[in-house]
């Protein structure tokens, strides 16, 4: 709009110019010949008027030059060189033709300065393209520099991103928490309103189980809990994939497709360690071509760190069941036992359910270590674990001492208790256990206690049903005793 503007001022001031030239020329011609009227009437040997007349004639010359030089050169100039002889011949004066040299002096004098403008103008014009290209160049570097900067900043974020990634699952052994943690990242990093499914693989059999997702917004949850033909071909072939649209991709069937009408493109990346695939970590989109290479990438780098903190993760897991279990039995051991009691007993006075505690202790096993030896004693004393493992449901069960066993029964009535305790003596006493063609006999004499039929104290509860459990063993053996 500015040099629209410009433009428009400077064409009206050359039109003010020449229409100015051209009014100064008529009255000076006007003028003129008034004069030389007068001049021809009452001649003079020199008129001073007339001859400032002649020399105001480079006026219209110099405003026509600085609007239209061509004017002056084919109008104006022929005009005032006419005006000019005319004044010599009209006063018989040959002096004013001198005037005409002026005339062409000023003209010279006007082409020279123009020729002087026009060469600074061109130079300028020059100096300004050469600024110009500088600019562009200057600007083609910075937005080089700047994209640079750009993709370093990237880097720099990601790289922030995935240390603190790192941190965050580092922060928690729990398989669940971590598990959900992990999910839950992916999506914020990934971004594009996907769902995330978190698969692990289990160790003997090599099936996939789902540990956690997270389902878009509008998404409805998965049904699958196995994985789906995705995960599949990431745990076949123990590589990355990508899929930019499922209804065009020719590495799986089209018919599998169909069941997956919330997935159009999918991202997934294997849980590796030691060579072999833990689990699957998947991206899907509802949108085709929505998930792209960098997204797998970063994808990777996410499974990385999961792979390491996942296996760290069931180390601990394995770790703490081997400290809270007995590794003959496979039963829990008597402080996580007696932890759980008391966690129990505490939910049974909040909430006024009953708590029934069996104490156990297998007949005559010292005895069977001495005749058939402790490898024999050991294999009794696991098949008596799985037996009562078996038969106590979700009962929690432990070995309480060398032959002796405790079931803790949440939520279970001395009367159910009893009733339970009897199951479990006759299933013992019914199952078979041969060594060297000879029958070993296998009972048990249990005692029975429960809050609150017999008493509110957690110490006082073991101690009533370990002495019902010598009442037992005095009885005779073989047997179960709740009461007294």
């Amino acid at each position: 709009m500015k040099l629209f503007s410009s433009s428009v001022d400077e064409t009206w001031t050359k039109r003010s110019l020449l229409v100015a030239a051209f009014l100064v020329l008529f009255v000076i011609g006007y003028w003129s010949t008034q004069v030389l009227n007068q001049v021809k009437a009452t001649p003079l040997p020199s008129d001073p008027v007339l001859s400032s007349l002649l020399l105001a004639l480079s006026i219209p010359c110099l405003l026509g030059w600085f609007t239209l030089p061509g004017i002056v050169l084919f109008v104006i100039g022929p005009i005032t060189c006419v005006l000019i002889v005319l004044a010599a011949w009209v006063t018989q004066t040959p002096s004013y033709l001198l005037f005409l040299i002026f005339e062409a002096l000023l003209c010279f004098l006007l082409s020279y300065l123009d020729q002087e403008q026009e060469g600074t103008i061109v130079a300028q014009h020059i100096e300004i393209e050469k600024m110009v290209n500088e600019k562009n160049d200057l600007e083609l570097a910075f937005q080089e520099e700047g994209t640079g900067i750009s993709v370093l900043f990237e880097k720099y974020t990601s790289y922030y991103n995935l240390r603190n990634l790192a941190i965050d699952f580092s922060a928690t052994l729990s398989l669940k928490d971590l598990s959900q943690t992990i999910v839950t990242k992916s999506v914020e990093l990934i971004g594009h309103g996907v769902s995330c499914f978190l698969y692990l693989a289990e160790s003997e059999t090599g099936e996939l189980s789902l540990s956690a997702s997270r389902s878009g917004e509008g998404e409805r949850k998965t049904k699958s809990k196995v994985g789906t033909l995705f995960d599949f071909w990431v745990l076949r072939n123990k590589q990355s994939l990508i899929v930019t649209d499922t209804q065009k991709d020719f590495r799986f069937d089209p018919q599998k497709i169909v069941d997956l009408e919330d997935t159009r493109s999918v991202v997934a990346s294997p849980l590796l360690h030691e060579g072999k695939v833990v689990g699957t970590l998947r991206i899907n989109s509802p949108n085709p071509s929505a998930l792209s290479t960098d997204d797998l990438r970063l994808l990777d780098a996410i499974a990385t760190l999961a792979s390491s903190a996942i296996t760290n993760s069931i180390l601990f897991q394995k770790t703490e069941e081997l400290a809270i279990r007995d590794s003959l039995t496979g039963l829990y051991v008597q402080r996580y036992f007696l932890e759980r009691l008391t966690d129990e007993h505490k939910r049974s006075l909040l909430t006024n359910a009953p708590l029934t505690l069996l104490i156990g202790d297998l007949d005559h096993f010292k005895a069977c270590n001495d005749r058939y030896g402790h490898g024999v004693g050991d294999y009794v004393l696991a098949r008596t674990a799985e037996i009562l493992q078996k038969k106590a449901g979700y009962g929690i069960v432990a070995r309480y001492g060398g032959e002796e066993f405790g079931i803790l029964l949440p939520k279970i009535s001395l009367q159910d208790g009893i009733r339970l305790a009897e199951s479990l003596r006759e299933a013992l006493a019914e199952s078979q256990i041969s060594v060297r063609r000879s029958e070993i006999p296998i009972t048990i004499s249990i005692g029975v206690a429960a809050i609150p039929s017999d008493t509110l104290d957690s110490e006082e509860l073991i101690r009533i049903a370990d002495r019902r459990l010598y009442q037992a063993k005095a009885k005779g053996r073989n047997r179960v005793c709740g009461v007294g």
